[in-house]
């Protein structure tokens, strides 16, 4: 979550178009940075608590990427009537995943696909030491040693 974090701030420093063309988006661009360091802070430092790994680790991840279908909203969709704009997958591929210049694009070209990866990449590791403590807590030699 801490490259997640790196990417938000990169993006909020180095996309001058976003803060021209859309202040809500760009702001909403640092909640979503603060949110990750919060998020990796809990990871990395935070009490092992099943319930606070899960927010972090598991429910933030999709909150993340379920966010970028909002970045593709607003981003591709600025300066037009909202019942009018509709972006296709085609459109959001374009945009997020190649980082088209046509699409006022102006950031490094794998920014979005290295924060997708490293998300994915947060949310299987959650998953997996979740599934291993569990297993570990409920397994007949973790009982003989209490």
């Amino acid at each position: 979550m801490l490259g997640v974090f790196a990417i938000n701030v990169y993006i909020g420093l180095y996309d001058t178009n976003l803060s021209q063309l859309n202040s809500a988006h760009w702001d909403l661009n640092w909640l979503i940075a603060v949110a990750d360091l919060v998020a990796a802070t809990i990871l990395l430092v935070g009490p092992g608590n099943f319930v606070w790994k899960l927010l972090a680790g598991i429910l933030w991840p999709i909150v993340y990427v379920a966010s970028l279908v909002l970045d593709v909203e607003t981003r591709l969709c600025l300066g037009s009537q909202a019942s009018a704009c509709s972006p296709t997958v085609s459109d959001a591929y374009q945009y997020l995943i190649l980082g088209r210049a046509g699409q006022e694009w102006i950031l490094w070209q794998y920014t979005i696909p290295l924060a997708i990866a490293l998300v994915l990449l947060t949310l299987i590791l959650t998953l997996l030491t979740l599934y291993l403590s569990q297993k570990e807590k409920s397994s007949p030699a973790a009982s003989t040693r209490s």
